[in-house]
């Protein structure tokens, strides 16, 4: 089957792209997605690094790893979330650089898609990043209150809102359930839910 620059479209310029299409049409789409990705469209360059990640096996990690190359964090962001679903070699591969990203957004995302045992590089590489701080941590906004790339209260650091920690995002007084919230009320509140809240 032969793939169009209008079949790749099709599937990734609706709103919600439907990825799963996108997926079969397999590796004769990359040379349109890797078009897309170096293209003059934000939205449809992060689409299209999103789609050629969920592509069979590695085959869309070249177009992956043009998207993590890129000056836009947005790209980079969807080339982490792309980089979760590679085989863990090649998501190894994207990441290395992502996880160490100036971006706390590109950060946070990148840190989420690691494989689990990561190669000795990457694993050696997020300890780094963990240890000396990344990014814009001194560079004031016009009016001089919050660092640039940063939301209000965020450490600048590790791209943690004040209270987050390696816990995975619960804040204090939050106490995890193992059950992903699925259990019944007596086990403790769930994630994301503060005591006496339902």
């Amino acid at each position: 089957m032969s793939v169009s620059m209008r079949d790749v479209r099709k599937v990734l310029d609706p709103e919600e792209p439907d990825y799963a299409a996108a997926a079969r049409l397999g590796a004769e789409s990359l040379p349109h997605l890797r078009t897309l990705v170096s293209g003059d469209d934000p939205l449809l360059a992060a689409k299209a690094a999103y789609a050629a990640g969920q592509l069979e096996g590695d085959s869309g990690q070249d177009v992956v790893t043009v998207a993590a190359r890129s000056e836009d964090p947005a790209l980079r962001v969807a080339a982490a979330s792309a980089a979760a679903s590679l085989p863990a070699d090649s998501a190894a591969a994207v990441l290395t650089d992502l996880v160490a990203d100036d971006d706390p957004g590109v950060r946070k995302v990148a840190l989420a898609a690691v494989p689990e045992n990561p190669p000795t590089e990457l694993a050696d590489r997020i300890q780094q990043a963990a240890l000396a701080p990344v990014g814009p941590t001194s560079e004031p906004v016009p009016n001089g209150e919050q660092p640039l790339g940063t939301m209000p209260g965020e450490r600048t650091d590790r791209g943690l809102m004040p209270g987050e920690g390696p816990t995975g995002g619960l804040m204090p007084g939050e106490e995890p359930t193992g059950d992903r919230g699925m259990g019944d009320a007596g086990a403790g509140p769930k994630p994301g839910k503060m005591p006496g809240e339902e």
